[in-house]
This record gives structure tokens, sequence and C-alpha cells, in this order.
């Protein structure tokens, strides 16, 4: 069921990038220090009580053209700032809105901006009694 849904709701190149062939692969963070140590990009995130944002230098204008972002609650994806084309994931340090996300290259720095969310879906679980 979960794997319908996320079919639906997310294009295959972010069902790909989410489920690495598995079920919702959680790397540690020896895992995440490796692949940060041989990345090129060098972003700079921060938070304010409303946005998050992502800074990421970029020299090559030409390069903006080819930049695809995608981002869901915890996660954004942008492909095309590699060499070797693999896809940039930097997890967000809070969960975000669905809609409301601006990107703005200016003065050879890519700056993308998004807003927090600040509602939290809760769901009950009943606790079933033998």
């Amino acid at each position: 069921m979960l794997d319908q849904w996320m079919k639906q709701a997310f294009p295959d190149f972010i069902q790909s990038m989410m489920n690495d062939g598995t079920t919702f692969h959680h790397k540690n963070k020896d895992e995440e220090n490796e692949n940060r140590e041989t990345s090129t990009v060098k972003e700079t995130l921060f938070e304010t009580h409303d946005d998050i944002f992502i800074r990421i230098p970029i020299q090559d204008e030409k390069q903006i053209d080819r930049l695809r972002i995608y981002y869901s609650l915890n996660k954004c994806v942008i492909d095309g700032l590699n060499e070797d084309s693999s896809p940039h994931t930097i997890i967000l340090p809070a969960t975000v809105k669905k809609k409301g996300a601006k990107a703005i290259y200016r003065d050879q720095i890519l700056e993308i901006r998004i807003p927090k969310s600040i509602e939290w879906q809760m769901s009950e679980i009943d606790v079933d009694k033998f």
C-alpha cells in the first residue's frame, strides 16, 4: 500500500533516490560523512524561524540551466550539480511545506529557500490488548 502511494506521489527519479532499491534506506553517520567528503558540492545550510536556506556556490552560469531541484518533507535533491551526473541529496533540519519554495541564482550563488512546516501531522495509534 505504501509502495502504491509512493508511485503516485513521487516521480520515478525521486522514488529511486528515496528507496535505493529497497524500502527506506537509512545511512548511518559514518556513511553520510564519507559521502560528504567525496562530494565536490560545498553547500551552506541554515534555517530561520520560517524558512530553510541552502546556498551553493556555482561558478559556471550555464550549469544553472541543467539543474533540476526536487524536495520532499525532509530532503532536497539537486540533479545536475556533479560532473559524474549523480544527484546531490541534502537532508533538511526540519520538515517543510509542499509549496512555496524558491531558487535564485545571484553573484555566483544558488540560493534555495524552502518554507518550514509548522503543522505537525500526528496520528493516534490504538494499543491492542491480548
